[in-house]
């Protein structure tokens, strides 16, 4: 109280009363008190976008376990690579702060047509760890990395063969991009998609 008195003029007993709810009745001062405190706001939220410009812009993310994702300080690998960190692999994912996400841990390129024109080539999905693949709901979006480190996005659906996922492309052109069947064991790992950052 003493310093907003002392920036805004306002008497410490008026600030006392607002604060105990009493309403304002110069409508001069409670200006200048929104004036301040509209300022000092802005003032943290730049402190705190100037915090989250000096964080690394890539992150490595590991597929197996589930440990948090730690900076990328080594090497220039974009997002979308898997790079091998003490014989764990890592997905390489540009950092993303979006609280209204949910549990967002990074994000990756869209490359190809296969998914137009939901996810058109170039466009970036934001993804989070799949921690139990019992979770999978049929029919929505996810980033799946093979055994051969070859990663997708696709809707999936239950397959005909048991312990196997059906891997869906949104392009109506089926022929050129058919369904996949893939059976678990050459999955490495499932990420769900959270959202879409799409250019128009």
């Amino acid at each position: 109280m003493p310093a907003i008195a002392a920036s805004t003029g306002i008497t410490k007993g008026t600030l006392y009363k607002w604060e105990k709810g009493t309403r304002p009745s110069n409508l001069e001062e409670y200006s200048k008190l929104k004036w301040y405190l509209d300022a000092m706001e802005n003032k943290l939220e730049i402190e705190r976008l100037d915090q989250e410009d000096k964080k690394p812009a890539t992150l490595r993310l590991p597929l197996k376990s589930g440990k948090p994702a730690s900076p990328q300080v080594d090497g220039k690998a974009a997002a979308g690579t898997i790079v091998i960190t003490d014989n764990e692999p890592e997905l390489i994912v540009d950092r993303i702060t979006a609280p209204f996400l949910g549990p967002a841990e990074g994000v990756v390129e869209v490359v190809g047509q296969s998914m137009e024109p939901t996810y058109i080539n170039g466009c970036r999905i934001v993804i989070s760890r799949l921690k139990d693949y019992r979770n999978l709901h049929w029919g929505l979006y996810y980033y799946i990395i093979d055994t051969n480190w070859h990663a997708i996005v696709r809707r999936v659906y239950e397959a005909g063969n048991q312990n196997s996922l059906r891997l869906v492309a949104d392009n109506p052109d089926q022929l050129r991009y058919p369904p996949i069947e893939i059976s678990m064991d050459q999955i490495e790992a499932i990420f769900k998609v959270n959202a879409a950052i799409i250019k128009y």
